[in-house]
């Protein structure tokens, strides 16, 4: 690698880094009210937002070539969209990279796990493994999986757009069924391979830990009850309802007190 490509790559990502620094403060400024939990969901939100689509347009060059790398490659350089795929590279590590750094500062807790400053690590030198070898093309294919991952950020930002079984279906369809297929297609590439089956078995881990928590409630039947009687008694009485209630309530103690005084007044007569 030339010191030329070296320093466009070191521009690109501390651009990158830039951008999704003053989108986080943006965000924050325009929502003063953000709770810790929405301020980790920000820069993925735009992250997974942008690889989908990209993820998309690859895929579709990829089986416009009629599923043939050669062919992929050469679509790719006819259309000089192979410098573009290595800006998204770049700009998905700047994301990688910010996220681990803001987040560890605004939102720690949420960097502890697997998916916090451990994936985004690793997925830094994934990236720069992508461009170094040149199969960064082959990888933005992959970015398709990024689906779920959109779905998790934006509901988690915004609870009107959390939808547990549509990311469970496509966790399923994109980071374990299309991820696999996509496995056996570049399984002569022992880079692709090695790297392939490390992502997926961690796909399967995340996927079972996901089935084991909601998997169980989409077979599970729903239990219809009557619950007239809960809707009666929890619905909140207008106030003429209550009035002529507490009136009747009233008139009826005064009926029973004056029952009861006509009745001691004959016992005393007899």
């Amino acid at each position: 690698m030339s010191s030329g490509i070296g320093f466009s790559y070191v521009l690109i990502f501390f651009l990158g880094c830039i951008d999704y620094y003053f989108h986080y403060r943006f965000i924050n400024y325009i929502k003063k009210d953000l709770t810790t939990k929405q301020k980790a969901y920000i820069l993925s939100i735009k992250s997974s937002l942008s690889l989908v689509l990209i993820g998309i347009y690859f895929n579709y060059c990829y089986f416009s070539s009629g599923f043939s790398q050669a062919q992929f490659f050469t679509m790719l350089e006819e259309k000089d969209t192979l410098n573009f795929g290595k800006l998204v590279v770049l700009y998905f590590a700047s994301y990688l990279f910010m996220d681990i750094y803001i987040g560890n500062k605004e939102y720690p807790e949420y960097m502890k796990s697997l998916s916090g400053n451990i994936h985004h690590t690793i997925y830094i030198g994934v990236n720069l493994i992508s461009l170094y070898t040149g199969l960064y093309p082959l990888y933005l294919l992959h970015m398709m999986s990024e689906l779920p991952s959109f779905l998790l950020s934006i509901g988690s930002f915004d609870s009107n757009f959390r939808n547990d079984n549509l990311f469970g279906l496509t966790f399923f369809l994109t980071r374990i069924l299309y991820h696999f297929i996509l496995t056996i297609v570049f399984s002569k590439n022992k880079i692709l391979l090695g790297l392939s089956l490390a992502a997926l078995g961690l796909h399967i881990y995340w996927f079972y830990g996901w089935c084991k928590k909601y998997g169980s409630k989409i077979f599970k039947k729903s239990n219809v009850k009557d619950c007239s009687k809960y809707y009666q008694e929890s619905t909140p009485k207008s106030k003429s309802e209550s009035k002529s209630k507490s009136k009747s309530k009233s008139k009826s103690k005064s009926e029973s007190k004056s029952k009861s005084i006509k009745l001691k007044l004959k016992k005393k007569r007899d």
